[in-house]
Parts: structure tokens; C-alpha cells; sequence
């Protein structure tokens, strides 16, 4: 720990060093730019929060595999939305040997978390592909604006899906799933599903939030929508994907 760990200013500050700046903005190149293989794998991970021995521990496990292309942390990167807590996260996670994307979750828009984010792993809605699949990741959260609609853009979100018809495999990732009734708007949980359903190269809608890991099909069309648990739990996802297929296993360290 370096000398100006030492001093906190305020709760709320938001002050990150360069390295500590557009993780997101800076890791896509580095996914996008790896060699085309027969077959992808991905890890999902969720709910980081405060359990940064867990963190330390999945690095740990992660690292020793080599078939891995990147980690995404499916948001509740911090637990209060503090800058010490997004940056001790990831002084774990930069350790990994793979490129991680970091997703934000409700908890990361509480006090100035919105803000340290979105500074610190770029925009809240974004998308990049690999080995020809693509993944949209998007803000989910619709509790922390009062369900207003605004959360999620399902204009963008469309806009996106229609784009992504040229890939043979699309992933959408984000941290509330929309069957999570006390923090995403219900009032936009079917338009959701219903974009998804209507795009036939989207597999499945993967998200962290609930601590739980589950998987099931709840809307017509029957897309799968996996949950994974909260890493307090010492568990994380391998996504596979091939041609257009793709497994989900569970694994925990």
C-alpha cells in the first residue's frame, strides 16, 4: 500500500490514478485483438462487493487455467459505491493473466458510484465482439432512477441487437436480470425479453445481483437467462461457445 492510500479526503471522493482509468475503453482492444480460435471460453463472475479475499482467491484459480479469453464482473463491482472500494477490487483483478470487464451493478451507482465508474471502466452501456461473437453489456439498475424508464435503454439496446445479426453468437450481460421484480422495471421486463427473444443469435442473457446462481427459460421464446452467485460464494461460470453452440458450467475454487 502506497503513502496516499493512506489519507482519505472523504467517503465520496472519486480520485483514481491514470492506470485506475477506462479499464473497459482499454481492454476491449486487447480482447478483440486475440487470435481466432476453434472455440471461445469466458468466465462470469458477479458481486465483488467487499469480499476481496474471495477476489484475491478467484484470481488465484483463474490464473491457473489457459484456456481462458477474458473475465466479465457482472457489476456490484463496490459495495457503498466508494472509490477505495473499486479500486481495491481491482488491484485483485488486474492481476489476472486474461482481460477482465467490469459491468456496473446497482450498488455502483450508490454515493458517486455512478460517476467513479464511469470513469474508471467507461460507459455503462457498451459492446465489443470476439472470435466472432458478440457481446452487448448494458445497465440494468432501474431501482437507482426510480424506475423513470430510462433503465434500460431498450432503444440502444434494439439499435445493438439488430447490428449484432452478423455475428453467429450474441451474449447479453448485465447485472439485474429483468425477472428480478424489486430492482428492474417491470414495466420494461417484457420489451426486454421480447427484444432478446426476437434476435436469434442472442444465446443467452447472463447476470450476477440475485447471490443465487440459477438458470432458467421464464418468457416465451424460451432464451436462457443464467444468474451466477455472488463471489462470496466461492463460485464462478465458464461460458463455452463454438459454431453456434455454448455450455454454461459452474465451477467452484
Amino acid at each position: 500500500m502506497s503513502c496516499k492510500d493512506l489519507f482519505q479526503y472523504s467517503p465520496n471522493e472519486v480520485r483514481l490514478d491514470e492506470e485506475e482509468t477506462n479499464i473497459n475503453l482499454k481492454n476491449i482492444p486487447r480482447i478483440e485483438a486475440l487470435p481466432k480460435r476453434d472455440t471461445l471460453k469466458f468466465i462470469l463472475i458477479g458481486d465483488s462487493q467487499r469480499f476481496y479475499d474471495q477476489v484475491e482467491s478467484f484470481v488465484t484459480e483463474a490464473n491457473k487455467r489457459n484456456d481462458i479469453s477474458f473475465v466479465v464482473l457482472a457489476g456490484d463491482i463496490s459495495d457503498f459505491g466508494l472509490n477505495k472500494e473499486f479500486k481495491w477490487v481491482h488491484r485483485e483483478l488486474k492481476k489476472l493473466k486474461v482481460p477482465y470487464i467490469g459491468v456496473i451493478g446497482n450498488h455502483d451507482m450508490l454515493a458517486n458510484g455512478r460517476l467513479i465508474f464511469n470513469k474508471m471502466y467507461g460507459p455503462e452501456n457498451f459492446s465489443f465482439n470476439c472470435n466472432g461473437t458478440r457481446f452487448i453489456c448494458l445497465n440494468t439498475n432501474s431501482r437507482e432512477v426510480g424506475f423513470d424508464g430510462s433503465i434500460p435503454n431498450l432503444s440502444w439496446l434494439d439499435k445493438e441487437l439488430k447490428q449484432a445479426v452478423s455475428y453467429a453468437n450474441a451474449f447479453v450481460i448485465s447485472h439485474v436480470a429483468p425477472f428480478s421484480k424489486a430492482d428492474f422495471d417491470n414495466e420494461l421486463e417484457l420489451p426486454y425479453a421480447s427484444l432478446l427473444a426476437q434476435s436469434k443469435n442472442v444465446k443467452a442473457s447472463l447476470h450476477a445481483h440475485d447471490h443465487t446462481t440459477n438458470r432458467i427459460r421464464p418468457y416465451e421464446g424460451g432464451m436462457e437467462y443464467f444468474v451466477i452467485g455472488t463471489i462470496n460464494k466461492r463460485t464462478f461460470a465458464v461460458i463455452t461457445v463454438w459454431e453456434d453452440q455454448y455450455t454454461i458450467e459452474e465451477h467452484e475454487f
